[in-house]
């Protein structure tokens, strides 16, 4: 009876194929190096992790990476006011190709970690989303509109998603709440990809100055996903300043792993001149597979 308890929580702890994939994969360079921990960031990318964020977001980011030579993704993401409200415009996608006489649900079943792997159907997973913030009564909140579509091979479907999201100042951090990927899920040729629902709260930091030259931030958050699956993950940032302006950032992330294949840790490093940021994470998996790699750059 108890293995039979074990093996029914492992099943119920794998994740069933949901799509579209491009809704499961990074956003931001910078925060792929801190275990994709993004719901209380402010980058220009912030309202594509949490809508509630708009109100302190500002600029634009855009990052790609690449799962070893199958695989490609990329998102960008823009922030900018218009009287009391806050808009965000943004884009991801990601292109791989899946093995032959593969179903639609088991190829995206163990993804992204086996988006590096070769195959013979081309598919590709996109999403487009309008955001929309405002402070009311002094709460910050957003809301997220979004169309997501996945092709594989011959096949494709697409649907419309909601995100909402709120945010509040405490102490030095911002404290933030998100429920993701409301709606509908896809079918493709005849196997179902529901959205990968999840809904979060999470704690972050910019870059504070703590000594004479350094700098340190964090970003962490709890989510509760599909199937009832808890996910802890959560990320540091270093920042070394040897002038005015200038900055040097190691960042590494700590996150429970979903998919078999997926790492523990991830990890990164960022230069920042002024307003404009350049970023690079390492996302390792296991199963012999290649470590892939992002790259963004982020203006304020």
């Amino acid at each position: 009876m108890l293995l039979l308890m074990i093996n029914t929580a492992r099943a119920h702890a794998q994740r069933l194929g949901e799509g579209p994939l491009v809704l499961r994969v990074p956003s931001s360079a910078r925060l792929a190096a801190m275990a994709n921990a993004g719901i209380a960031s402010s980058d220009g990318d912030a309202f594509l992790y949490n809508p509630g964020m708009l109100s302190v977001a500002r600029g634009m980011a855009a990052s790609v990476q690449r799962y070893g030579s199958n695989g490609t993704a990329g998102a960008i993401g823009n922030v900018t006011t218009s009287g009391s409200l806050t808009l965000g415009v943004g884009a991801q996608f990601v292109d791989w190709r899946a093995p032959a006489n593969t179903s639609y649900a088991n190829a995206v079943r163990y993804a992204p970690a086996r988006l590096s792997d070769s195959g013979a159907v081309a598919a590709s997973s996109s999403a487009f989303t309008l955001g929309i913030g405002r402070t009311i009564k002094g709460y910050r909140i957003g809301v997220n509109i979004k169309y997501v579509e996945d092709r594989f091979g011959a096949a494709h479907d697409g649907a419309v998603a909601f995100d909402v999201g709120a945010m509040l100042s405490v102490g030095a951090g911002t404290l933030a709440f998100t429920a993701q990927n409301l709606g509908a899920g896809l079918r493709l040729g005849g196997s179902d990809g529901p959205l990968p629902r999840r809904v979060g709260i999470g704690y972050g930091t910019g870059l504070l100055s703590m000594f004479e030259h350094w700098d340190l931030g964090a970003q962490m958050q709890l989510t509760l996903e599909n199937n009832w699956f808890v996910r802890p993950a959560g990320g540091v940032e270093f920042g070394y300043v040897p002038i005015e302006g200038v900055s040097l950032v190691m960042r590494a992330g700590l996150r429970l792993p979903r998919e078999r294949d997926e790492s523990l840790v991830t990890g990164g490093l960022g230069i920042v001149f002024d307003r404009i940021s350049v970023d690079y994470a390492a996302e390792p998996f296991r199963g012999g597979r290649p470590v892939s790699h992002r790259v963004g750059v982020r203006l304020r």
